[in-house]
Protein backbone atom coordinates (compact mmCIF):
# COMPACT_ATOMS: atom_id res chain seq x y z
CA UNK A 1 0.00 0.00 0.00
CA UNK A 2 2.79 2.70 0.75
CA UNK A 3 4.11 2.00 -2.55
CA UNK A 4 1.13 2.91 -4.47
CA UNK A 5 0.65 5.90 -1.87
CA UNK A 6 4.38 6.99 -2.78
CA UNK A 7 3.01 6.94 -6.91
CA UNK A 8 -0.25 9.14 -6.33
CA UNK A 9 1.67 12.63 -6.64
CA UNK A 10 3.40 10.79 -10.17
CA UNK A 11 0.56 9.32 -11.69
CA UNK A 12 -1.51 13.06 -10.78
CA UNK A 13 0.92 14.77 -12.32
CA UNK A 14 0.82 12.55 -15.27
CA UNK A 15 -3.01 13.01 -15.96
CA UNK A 16 -2.64 16.87 -15.53
CA UNK A 17 0.10 16.64 -18.14
CA UNK A 18 -2.28 14.70 -20.12
CA UNK A 19 -5.62 17.02 -19.73
CA UNK A 20 -3.38 19.68 -20.44
CA UNK A 21 -2.00 18.12 -23.80
CA UNK A 22 -6.19 17.13 -24.47
CA UNK A 23 -7.29 21.32 -24.06
CA UNK A 24 -4.36 22.51 -25.59
CA UNK A 25 -4.99 20.68 -29.02
CA UNK A 26 -8.77 21.59 -28.30
CA UNK A 27 -8.58 25.43 -28.11
CA UNK A 28 -5.74 25.20 -31.22
CA UNK A 29 -8.75 24.83 -33.71
CA UNK A 30 -8.66 22.59 -36.45
CA UNK A 31 -5.92 22.90 -39.44
CA UNK A 32 -7.50 24.66 -42.61
CA UNK A 33 -6.56 23.19 -46.22
CA UNK A 34 -6.34 24.73 -49.11
CA UNK A 35 -7.69 23.82 -52.54
CA UNK A 36 -8.72 24.20 -56.20
CA UNK A 37 -7.27 25.15 -59.50
CA UNK A 38 -5.74 21.57 -59.46
CA UNK A 39 -3.26 21.83 -57.07
CA UNK A 40 -2.21 19.84 -54.15
CA UNK A 41 -4.12 20.49 -50.75
CA UNK A 42 -1.95 22.69 -48.44
CA UNK A 43 -1.99 22.54 -45.27
CA UNK A 44 -1.87 24.72 -42.44
CA UNK A 45 -3.61 25.63 -38.06
CA UNK A 46 -5.53 28.20 -37.36
CA UNK A 47 -5.72 29.01 -33.66
CA UNK A 48 -9.78 29.44 -32.32
CA UNK A 49 -11.76 27.69 -34.74
CA UNK A 50 -15.40 28.51 -34.87
CA UNK A 51 -17.28 31.71 -33.02
CA UNK A 52 -20.40 30.46 -33.08
CA UNK A 53 -23.55 33.37 -33.31
CA UNK A 54 -25.17 33.94 -36.42
CA UNK A 55 -23.01 33.39 -39.54
CA UNK A 56 -22.00 36.52 -42.06
CA UNK A 57 -20.03 36.65 -45.13
CA UNK A 58 -17.91 40.00 -46.69
CA UNK A 59 -16.50 40.38 -49.57
CA UNK A 60 -18.26 40.31 -53.27
CA UNK A 61 -18.60 38.86 -56.68
CA UNK A 62 -18.28 40.40 -60.18
CA UNK A 63 -20.26 38.50 -63.15
CA UNK A 64 -20.37 39.03 -66.36
CA UNK A 65 -21.19 37.13 -69.93
CA UNK A 66 -25.22 36.35 -69.33
CA UNK A 67 -25.39 38.94 -66.74
CA UNK A 68 -23.17 41.82 -65.40
CA UNK A 69 -23.59 42.23 -61.81
CA UNK A 70 -21.92 43.08 -58.77
CA UNK A 71 -22.82 40.48 -55.59
CA UNK A 72 -22.38 41.44 -52.21
CA UNK A 73 -23.98 39.47 -48.84
CA UNK A 74 -27.20 41.68 -47.07
CA UNK A 75 -27.77 41.09 -43.15
CA UNK A 76 -30.23 38.38 -43.03
CA UNK A 77 -28.96 36.31 -46.34
CA UNK A 78 -27.91 32.95 -45.80
CA UNK A 79 -24.14 32.85 -45.19
CA UNK A 80 -23.74 28.63 -44.75
CA UNK A 81 -20.17 27.24 -45.79
CA UNK A 82 -20.33 24.62 -48.09
CA UNK A 83 -23.70 23.13 -49.32
CA UNK A 84 -26.68 25.77 -48.82
CA UNK A 85 -24.11 28.40 -49.99
CA UNK A 86 -24.12 32.28 -49.48
CA UNK A 87 -26.91 34.21 -50.62
CA UNK A 88 -25.91 37.33 -52.51
CA UNK A 89 -27.52 40.84 -53.75
CA UNK A 90 -26.67 42.44 -56.50
CA UNK A 91 -26.70 46.06 -57.92
CA UNK A 92 -29.62 45.40 -59.74
CA UNK A 93 -31.67 44.17 -56.97
CA UNK A 94 -31.89 40.53 -58.05
CA UNK A 95 -30.86 37.12 -55.85
CA UNK A 96 -28.05 34.78 -56.28
CA UNK A 97 -26.95 32.07 -54.26
CA UNK A 98 -23.05 30.44 -54.39
CA UNK A 99 -21.94 27.39 -53.37
CA UNK A 100 -18.58 26.50 -53.29
CA UNK A 101 -17.25 23.20 -51.88
CA UNK A 102 -13.97 21.54 -50.08
CA UNK A 103 -12.94 20.62 -53.99
CA UNK A 104 -13.17 24.07 -55.32
CA UNK A 105 -16.65 22.85 -57.37
CA UNK A 106 -18.91 26.20 -57.89
CA UNK A 107 -22.92 26.27 -57.94
CA UNK A 108 -24.34 29.50 -58.68
CA UNK A 109 -27.98 29.66 -59.06
CA UNK A 110 -30.39 33.01 -59.48
CA UNK A 111 -33.42 33.64 -60.30
CA UNK A 112 -32.60 36.76 -62.64
CA UNK A 113 -34.58 37.05 -65.74
CA UNK A 114 -31.39 37.04 -67.80
CA UNK A 115 -30.03 33.95 -66.14
CA UNK A 116 -32.20 31.63 -68.15
CA UNK A 117 -30.66 27.99 -67.29
CA UNK A 118 -31.22 28.92 -63.18
CA UNK A 119 -27.80 26.98 -62.25
CA UNK A 120 -24.74 27.23 -63.13
CA UNK A 121 -21.81 25.00 -62.44
CA UNK A 122 -17.95 25.31 -62.72
CA UNK A 123 -14.45 24.32 -61.28
CA UNK A 124 -11.45 25.61 -60.02
CA UNK A 125 -12.72 27.70 -57.10
CA UNK A 126 -9.67 28.81 -54.46
CA UNK A 127 -10.92 27.49 -51.27
CA UNK A 128 -9.86 28.01 -47.71
CA UNK A 129 -11.28 25.41 -45.77
CA UNK A 130 -11.62 25.58 -41.85
CA UNK A 131 -13.06 23.49 -39.30
CA UNK A 132 -13.98 20.71 -42.48
CA UNK A 133 -16.21 23.75 -43.78
CA UNK A 134 -15.20 25.93 -46.72
CA UNK A 135 -14.83 29.53 -45.05
CA UNK A 136 -13.57 31.56 -48.01
CA UNK A 137 -12.92 30.92 -51.58
CA UNK A 138 -11.91 33.17 -54.39
CA UNK A 139 -13.55 32.84 -57.66
CA UNK A 140 -12.40 33.83 -61.34
CA UNK A 141 -13.98 31.17 -63.38
CA UNK A 142 -16.43 30.16 -65.70
CA UNK A 143 -19.71 28.79 -64.85
CA UNK A 144 -22.08 26.78 -67.35
CA UNK A 145 -25.60 26.25 -67.35
CA UNK A 146 -27.62 23.64 -68.65
CA UNK A 147 -28.24 25.80 -71.91
CA UNK A 148 -24.77 26.03 -72.69
CA UNK A 149 -25.32 29.59 -71.27
CA UNK A 150 -22.06 31.17 -69.58
CA UNK A 151 -21.32 33.34 -66.85
CA UNK A 152 -18.28 34.16 -65.15
CA UNK A 153 -17.53 35.19 -61.70
CA UNK A 154 -14.67 37.06 -60.11
CA UNK A 155 -13.91 37.93 -56.45
CA UNK A 156 -13.77 36.70 -52.96
CA UNK A 157 -15.80 35.61 -50.16
CA UNK A 158 -14.97 35.02 -46.42
CA UNK A 159 -17.80 33.41 -44.43
CA UNK A 160 -17.40 34.08 -40.42
CA UNK A 161 -19.03 33.01 -37.13
CA UNK A 162 -21.59 30.24 -37.41
CA UNK A 163 -20.28 26.51 -35.74
CA UNK A 164 -17.88 26.42 -38.48
CA UNK A 165 -15.92 29.69 -39.63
Amino acid sequence: MDAFISQVPRRLAVGVAILGLALADCAGGAPSVTTGGGVEPSVSSSVGGGAGGPASAQGSIVSSGAYAATWTWQAGNAADPGMGGVTLTSDKGTFGNVEVLNDGSITFTSGAPELTAGSYKGTGAQVQVANGAPCSFTLDNDVTGSNGQVLHLKGSITISGGPFC
